[in-house]
C-alpha cells in the first residue's frame, strides 16, 4: 500500500484543509500510477498527516515553532 506522511506544525490546518492535501497528494499519486501503467490505486493510496508539536521539527537545522 503506497503511503505518503506529511508533517505540518500542530494546529496549522484545519480539518477541511488537510481533507484537501490529502485528496491532492491522493489524486498525484494515484495519476502517475495510471500513467505508469500500473492500473487504479487510488483506493489502496494512505495519506498521513501528522502534526508537530512546537518545537518538534526542523527546517535546514533550525528548529521551527
Amino acid at each position: 500500500m503506497p503511503t505518503i506522511k506529511v508533517t505540518v506544525p500542530a494546529g496549522a490546518w484545519s480539518t477541511e484543509e488537510k481533507a484537501k492535501i490529502a485528496d491532492g497528494l491522493t489524486s498525484s499519486l494515484a495519476s502517475v500510477a495510471t500513467d505508469a501503467g500500473k492500473g487504479d490505486i487510488r483506493q489502496y493510496i494512505n495519506i498521513q498527516i501528522m502534526e508537530a508539536a512546537t518545537g518538534g521539527y526542523a527546517i535546514g537545522g533550525n528548529v521551527v515553532g
